[in-house]
């Protein structure tokens, strides 16, 4: 579980170029620190006045964070004047400032300005050479290791506080296995937090002072306060352990004494408990740390705030060594009993609640809250699952990696819990839809299916880059960084977008609807389907047509079943030996039939000579069928095609035909009886006034009206 603890960047991540000391702010006139000499002169110059803050600019302070620079330079620089004091150093002691290095000058681009052994403390001042990224500057600063050890030099030589004589420690936990890495305060953490990760409870207590406690205590109460310090530690992922000091002698901080490093505090009951290392003097002495006295007496305090209480002192230890794709066995447990406990209660309570807030939404007026409550049933469950998975893991405190999984589980069944109750949601607005269709609502009919289709595609496709973003993936990154893929993506996915658009086009337009009769371009058939890419169309000869919907929206749309009246048109071609009084007999019987014939509106009709063609004389017919239905309008053509040709045959006339004819023999020819009785009739009409050529006389419009009406009384 290291990686809970560590929260450095992605590895390669750039970083933007950080000046010397940035928490110090600009650099005062006064310091001078272009050579050794220049910075050994402005320490003692500085340090006469008193000005420590201005002389925290002679330091190197990378190993201190910003924020800590001014109080950690200022108190260290004060402490550093006062060595080179007690050490009765002298100022010329260098060559002067005008000098850039000396022979002391190591490879690594350092100056031992003073070296000194006084009462049996010997050490070297020294400076080292910095390059100021931000400024180009080349500055001459005491070296971190002088910055790290001038707090212990000045408790030995100005305060005169002699260290302690080197003591076995924790001598109730036996002698010190050799595998202990306690050094550095760094290695300290580290070493503590892996071996109590394995479960090694009795050798990481020697990582601990448990001085506070009587010897014969201490291997029986140390393990057990080690793993409680370690699931705190798990449970509290608040460092990071590249900060902390990894130099024997710790990091100089504000307000700690040399011997001590805070590694920061935990959150307990409205105050803060510091966690804090202390360094030792061993029995060979050589430095080590460990978890300082004062925290190991607040650990069963801090336990209590952020343990697992009983559980977590008598687990078996292997649900705490034992790991399975990087988390140990009781997290697993926990995420085992997490999710099935809230699956069954998320189902049960899911249940009961939708049934409940159905009953109260059967009491409104509205209709709609009955929909959206019949919907929740299912969606529900998951989403009450997913806040049980949040609360469970909040209150078992499993660890972050556990804590993370869990996290990603439940956003993701919420997100699954949103989209399912959203497809319920669309089927349920499709049906209101498909029944208002149903009963007369042509718009809502032809609405249903699109709405349903491209509405559970958008649920979808939200969907997915919710979850897509909830375990991990920058969603608007990968969008934005998709680049020529993405073109040559968008350019394939050209007609499948342009066939989605043209489905919100059907859908808003409505030219059609689920059952009507269409064409097409050159197709005819019965509207079938209407889908996000394409519109199904079945044939007069029961053939499946499926047009893109882009190719629908693009082409002419004739529908057919929105037709209030059916066009009958048809051209006569009569031989060219008809004579004009045939001819007029012919158009007048045809339009009175037009006008006798109930089925046939009176408005529109045209009967018309209109030309003479290569082998006819050709009568141009049209009128509109009351009717919307085929088979009924092919009835009536058949009919009114048949009356037409019995006309022509009373006119004594007769059919042409589009061919050339070599007559070698003489024929009966046309009737002259019959142009004789036809020329008669016309003459008789046209003397009366009733000829219906070119247009009917109102009288004759208006008695066959009359003749109309009684036709359709006595049908009744």
């Amino acid at each position: 579980m290291l990686a809970a603890l560590t929260l450095a960047g992605p590895a390669g991540a750039a970083q933007a170029a950080v000046g010397i000391n940035p928490g110090l702010g600009p650099v005062p006139p006064l310091v001078l620190r272009a050579t050794p000499a220049d910075t050994w002169h402005s320490l003692f110059a500085l340090g006469e006045r008193g000005e420590f803050a201005v002389a925290a600019h002679l330091l190197d302070l990378g190993d201190v964070v910003p924020s800590e620079q001014p109080a950690v330079g200022r108190e260290v620089a004060e402490k550093l004047y006062q060595v080179v004091q007690a050490l009765r150093a002298r100022l010329g002691s260098v060559p002067p400032a005008s000098a850039e290095t000396t022979s002391g000058e190591t490879d690594r681009g350092e100056v031992v300005l003073l070296r000194f052994q006084r009462e049996s403390v010997a050490g070297e001042v020294r400076v080292r050479r910095v390059l100021d990224p931000t400024s180009g500057e080349t500055a001459w600063l005491f070296s971190r290791q002088t910055v790290a050890t001038t707090p212990l030099w000045h408790r030995l030589l100005v305060l005169r506080k002699p260290l302690a004589a080197g003591a076995p420690l924790n001598v109730g936990l036996g002698q010190p296995p050799t595998a202990l890495r306690r050094a550095t305060p760094r290695e300290c953490l580290l070493s503590f937090l892996e071996t109590a990760r394995q479960g090694r409870f009795a050798e990481a207590a020697h990582y601990l002072d448990l001085g506070a406690l009587p010897p014969e205590r201490q291997a029986f109460l140390g393990p057990r306060l080690a793993r409680r310090l370690m699931f705190v530690l798990e449970r509290r992922p608040w460092i990071d352990p590249e900060t902390v000091a990894d130099d024997p002698l710790g990091r100089p901080q504000p307000g700690m004494d040399d011997d001590r490093q805070r590694l920061g505090a935990i959150p307990v009951h409205e105050r803060e408990i510091p966690v804090v290392l202390a360094r030792y003097l061993d029995t060979e002495r050589r430095f080590g740390w460990v978890f300082a006295r004062e925290t190991v007496q607040a650990i069963d305090t801090l336990y209590a705030a952020h343990g697992y209480g009983w559980l977590g002192d008598h687990l078996p230890r292997v649900f705490f060594t034992a790991t399975v794709a990087g988390l140990q066995l009781w997290q697993w447990a926990a995420l085992a009993l997490v999710v099935g406990l809230g699956y069954g209660v998320a189902r049960l309570v899911g249940h009961w609640l939708a049934i409940i807030l159905r009953r109260l939404a059967a009491r409104t007026r509205v209709t709609w809250d009955d929909y959206a409550v019949a919907t929740l049933d299912g969606p529900l469950g998951i989403v009450l699952w997913a806040v049980v998975i949040a609360a469970g893991g909040a209150a078992l405190g499993v660890s972050p990696q556990a804590a993370e999984v869990l996290r990603r589980l439940w956003h993701a069944l919420l997100i699954g819990g949103a989209a399912w109750y959203g497809f319920k949601m669309l089927d349920a607005i499709a049906s209101q839809l498909g029944a208002q269709g149903a009963s007369g609502n042509a718009v809502a009919l032809a609405v249903a299916p699109v709405v349903q289709k491209v509405g559970k595609f958008l649920v979808a496709l939200l969907a997915l880059m919710a979850v897509l973003d909830v375990v991990g993936v920058n969603v608007a990154a990968a969008l934005a960084g998709v680049g020529l893929g993405g073109l040559a993506v968008a350019f394939a996915a050209q007609k499948t977008i342009e066939n989605v658009f043209g489905a919100l086009a059907i859908a808003a337009d409505r030219p059609f609807k689920v059952g009507d009769l269409v064409r097409i371009g050159d197709v005819v058939g019965t509207v079938e389907d209407i889908g996000l890419r394409s519109t199904k169309l079945r044939t007069l000869e029961r053939t499946l047509v499926v047009i893109p919907n882009g190719a629908v929206v693009a082409d002419t749309i004739v529908n057919l079943t929105a037709r209030d009246r059916m066009l009958f048109r048809t051209t006569v071609g009569l031989v060219y030996g008809t004579t004009q009084a045939q001819l007029t007999f012919v158009l007048d019987e045809v339009r009175r039939m037009l006008l006798d014939d109930p089925r046939v509106l009176v408005e529109g009709q045209r009967v018309r000579f209109v030309g003479f063609g290569a082998s006819s004389l050709d009568i141009e017919i049209l009128g509109y069928v009351a009717t919307s239905d085929f088979l009924t309008f092919t009835t009536v053509a058949q009919d009114l095609n048949l009356r037409i040709l019995e006309i022509v045959e009373r006119s004594g006339s007769a059919f042409a035909y589009p061919s050339q004819t070599l007559y070698l023999a003489r024929d009966q020819g046309l009737s002259p009886e019959r142009a004789a009785a036809a020329a008669a009739v016309v003459a008789a009409r046209q003397q009366a006034g009733e000829l219906a050529v070119p247009e009917p006389p109102p009288a004759l419009v208006e008695t066959a009206r009359r003749r109309r009406e009684r036709g359709t009384e006595a049908a009744d």
